[in-house]
């Protein structure tokens, strides 16, 4: 009787040994499928114009993995702290941005005429709220182009509205002259304003355009404490006329569609070798073949 409860004792402590395991195990599974993802917004501000364009980029972090979640909806809103208004909702694309775009008049503006933006992402069953803010002051840029005593002067103007609704000069700012290549901005040259709100800058000479001398000049306040992003972009025929040139002999290079002619040499000479070898493979074939009929006993 002893043997018989000391065996049953034993086999429930196995068993229940047994089981522990899986049910810890799926326990720390389930804490681990219902922890959220942790998100994370960034908001860029461009007025360009008469135009406020706001850039919310939406992030997701899975342990070391960081990666833009597309498709969520983004509410941008503006407030001048006591009165908020929903600018609108924008979706992400596949890098995790959303752009949003709305006109500078008529925004909520403090007394000082800052406007505070903001991007908000409510989350869902798998992903954190996120939001993110900035404050920035509308501004206009201008761009002029004359030409005096054959030189080719770029003249830049930057304004903004003060308490009464006035058009007043930005005094003292500097100004960095852009204009766009293939991935980037090539800088031209930097302007310093003067107290009028003006400044100018002799444009260079040896600037590709296209095949007209078309260039798109770009203007922009960078970073700036109080007016954030601001730009202004023209076109004027001011640039180098682009030419193509056709030559006239084919030249043989590795990254053109001629080869060089060491390259087909050694290639014929690669190919002739394998093929000659399988010509020779054919012929101890068939001569095998034939030696083995001549040699074939007549009993």
């Amino acid at each position: 009787m002893k043997r018989v409860l000391t065996f049953i004792i034993f086999l429930v402590t196995m068993i229940s040994l047994a089981f522990q395991p899986l049910t810890s195990f799926a326990e720390d599974n389930t804490d681990s499928t219902n922890t959220l993802a942790e998100t994370k917004m960034t908001l860029n501000y461009l007025c360009n114009s008469d135009t406020v364009i706001l850039t919310a980029t939406l992030r997701i972090r899975k342990g070391d993995i960081i990666f833009g979640l597309e498709n969520a909806s983004i509410e941008f809103t503006a407030s001048n702290g006591s009165i908020s208004k929903v600018l609108g909702q924008s979706k992400t694309d596949q890098e995790g941005k959303a752009v949003y775009q709305i006109t500078a008049a008529g925004l909520p503006a403090d007394k000082d005429g800052m406007v505070a933006y903001t991007s908000n992402y409510t989350g869902n069953v798998k992903y954190l709220e996120a939001e993110a803010s900035i404050s920035a002051k509308p501004a206009k840029i201008r761009l002029s182009f004359s030409i005096e005593d054959s030189i080719r002067i770029l003249k830049v103007t930057a304004t903004q509205e003060n308490e009464k609704g006035e058009t007043v000069p930005i005094p003292s700012e500097n100004m960095i002259i852009y204009t766009p290549r293939l991935f980037s901005l090539l800088k031209i040259g930097e302007i310093d304003l003067d107290e009028n709100g003006t400044g100018t800058l002799e444009f260079p000479k040896n600037i590709v355009g296209d095949t007209l001398g078309n260039l798109m000049v770009v203007a922009q306040i960078e970073e700036h404490d109080q007016f954030g992003f601001v730009r202004d972009q023209n076109m004027i025929n001011w640039g180098v006329h682009k030419q193509y040139y056709q030559a006239e002999v084919p030249s043989r290079e590795l990254w053109t569609p001629i080869a060089p002619l060491w390259m087909i040499i050694t290639l014929i000479i690669m190919l002739v070798g394998v093929w000659a070898h399988y010509v020779y493979a054919v012929y101890e074939l068939i001569m095998i073949k034939r030696l083995s009929k001549k040699d074939k006993p007549l009993f």
